[in-house]
């Protein structure tokens, strides 16, 4: 009898086949349950950015975020050379500070966060175990 024509071959084979189907249709579950997830994630996020920018447009932020916003909206910088250092406006400067300095205490509050520190700590350990060694 060849390998082949072995009936429990054959059963382990058709079994292999069929996980490897179900593998490959949970992972593109998974992907589109993902994508729907960064796709409600963006649009959250943009109508968030632009509620902010409307309250700085009225002025609700301060003076110095109305003066950027008009900047921004008048096409003579960007919130990308804003956070980068590209813009040198005094109200730019500002605005990095301010947000440097929230940034900094947001990450201490995240350190002393246990339930944060747990969940990063399992996403760390997911993300190795995901990644292949080379």
């Amino acid at each position: 009898m060849a390998l082949s024509d072995d009936p429990g071959l054959q059963a382990a084979l058709a079994e292999s086949r069929q996980q490897a189907r179900d593998a490959t249709a949970s992972l593109r579950q998974l992907a589109a349950h993902l994508g729907a997830e960064r796709d409600k994630f963006r649009a959250q996020s943009a109508r968030r950015m632009q509620e902010i920018q409307a309250d700085a447009r009225r002025g609700q932020l301060g003076p110095e975020q109305e003066r950027l916003q008009r900047r921004v909206d008048a096409g003579e910088t960007t919130w990308r050379d804003i956070a980068s250092g590209a813009d040198d406006d005094p109200s730019a400067e500002v605005a990095r500070v301010h947000l440097s300095t929230h940034l900094t205490a947001l990450r201490e509050q995240l350190e002393d966060d246990e339930a944060f520190r747990e969940a990063d700590a399992a996403a760390r350990a997911q993300q190795e175990r995901a990644t292949p060694e080379h």
